[in-house]
């Protein structure tokens, strides 16, 4: 399993483990060493309280390897890239619209609109509840 975690401070990190309860444990003992002002990691940063956790059953890096879509949502999908695209007399660079047609396709969500968001395009499974992390 894979589990996107979403830290207090926006950041985020993608991590496998074998099931929710192993995920559970390394996330609350890192969650307490953020709590306590201590070491994150090997290179000496602080640790960083988890917010959120996103659950896959695949990398959510996998999304679409075989970058494709119907030609229903293309049509769309190109119809908004070009409005959003143009400028105040309806031209547009068409090799910035080669780049966004291509990031269609891409796993990783162009903009994330709250820091908590996925950045990813594949939908989780599931989210776990951090209760959790109230015995941390």
């Amino acid at each position: 399993m894979f589990y996107e975690i979403t830290y207090e401070t926006g950041r985020v990190s993608v991590a496998s483990y074998e099931d929710d309860a192993e995920a559970q444990r390394a996330l609350s003992e890192h969650h307490t060493r953020a709590v306590e002002g201590l070491s994150g990691g090997p290179l000496g940063q602080p640790a960083e309280r988890v917010a959120k956790v996103r659950v896959y059953d695949k990398h959510p890096d996998g999304w679409n390897v075989d970058q494709t879509m119907t030609t229903d949502v293309a049509k769309k999908e190109l119809e908004r890239l070009l409005d959003e695209g143009k400028d105040e007399n309806g031209v547009i660079n068409t090799s910035q619209l080669a780049i966004r047609v291509q990031d269609l396709a891409h796993p990783m969500v162009d903009e994330r609109k709250s820091s908590f968001d996925s950045m990813f395009k594949m939908k989780e499974k599931k989210e776990l509840s951090l209760s959790f992390l109230d015995a941390a």
